[in-house]
């Protein structure tokens, strides 16, 4: 009895000082400015971290010294359950759950949207960023694939 009594002495300061420990933070791949270029306009994501559970970004397309487009973007995590939203110029609000989550890779679906349906956001490098947004229109299926690099 006094052996594991022990034991459990030594053990205990290894178990606090782990619990106590920051782990990773989620989604911190996506956190920064990113740009994708097609030659005429710019379309720029910025993510910010503000605590362990939101990180709030923008999205917006620029051309030239025109803003053509922007929305406020935030991934929000309560429980299990993490929410892509967009907020757009609108007022409008579409709310994304997160259906994919790997090391790499995040997809957030909202079936009932037209288009989008689906937004995936794959970790191509620490410098390049893969934004595909998939779902109909006109009962047409539409990809389209965005490559963003880091800023």
């Amino acid at each position: 009895m006094k052996m594991k009594a022990k034991n459990l002495l030594l053990l205990f300061p290894i178990l606090i000082f782990s619990c106590s420990q920051p782990s990773e933070k989620q989604f911190s791949w996506i956190e920064g400015k990113w740009v994708q270029s097609n030659g005429e306009a710019n379309f720029h994501e910025e993510w910010t971290r503000v605590n362990d559970t939101l990180l709030i970004g923008k999205g917006f397309i620029i051309d030239g010294i025109d803003s053509l487009f922007s929305e406020k973007l935030s991934l929000l995590t309560s429980g299990d359950q993490t929410i892509y939203r967009v907020e757009m110029t609108t007022g409008r609000i579409a709310d994304f759950k997160l259906t994919e989550n790997s090391a790499d890779k995040l997809v957030f679906e909202m079936p009932e949207n037209d288009f989008p349906s689906k937004i995936s956001y794959t970790k191509k490098s620490e410098t390049e960023l893969v934004v595909l947004l998939e779902g109909s229109e006109n009962g047409k299926e539409i990809k389209d694939e965005l490559v963003f690099s880091k800023q």
